[in-house]
């Protein structure tokens, strides 16, 4: 009898403890719009002017999924894809390589920054998230800068992407690398 009740209560505790853990990670499967990529200021090009384009295609979106969670003391995580896109003659290329945390927790922020020399660069990725439930919407702010040199192809250049998504059911699972090839 008092093994039947530690197995009824074990299992109390482990059904509670699994939905209780319903909410984390949030999966979401996101649509990035690259339209403002397309009409880049004059700036953002070495010659001083848009190139004009004889190759275009329109309506479409980078797909992509990302990963999102609460961290201690307010703070969230998001994972998401390393970041490459064109800013005109430039690109913000981050391999991002994990997770980026959050810098503000009431309209969650997430900025990441490749900094290089030999010219002195800076590229930055800032994620807005304007909702955050069963739909994602927000902003990825673009930025590049390029200092102390005539190297630089362009001074600075920055767009800004909207995207939108909706959350996606997923088994949690841990992946194991034991590091054997």
């Amino acid at each position: 009898m008092k093994l039947r009740s530690t197995l009824c209560a074990v299992a109390a505790v482990m059904t509670v403890g699994v939905m209780g853990c319903g909410e984390q990670p949030r999966y979401y499967r996101v649509s990035i719009d690259r339209t403002p990529l397309g009409s880049m200021p004059s700036s953002c090009y070495s010659s001083g002017s848009a190139p004009t384009p004889n190759d275009r295609t329109t309506n479409t979106v980078d797909v992509e999924q990302w990963v999102l969670w609460d961290g201690v003391e307010g703070g969230k995580y998001l994972e998401v894809n390393d970041i490459n896109y064109p800013l005109g003659d430039v690109r913000v290329d981050i391999d991002v390589g994990g997770a980026i945390v959050s810098t503000e927790a009431d309209k969650p922020t997430f900025t990441t920054e490749r900094v290089q020399t030999g010219p002195n660069r800076s590229s930055r990725a800032t994620y807005t998230l304007d909702k955050a439930g069963d739909t994602l919407e927000g902003t990825i702010a673009l930025s590049y800068e390029c200092t102390g040199t005539t190297a630089c192809p362009v001074a600075s250049c920055s767009a800004t992407l909207p995207f939108v998504g909706r959350r996606v059911s997923a088994e949690s699972m841990i992946v194991v690398n034991n590091g054997a090839n």
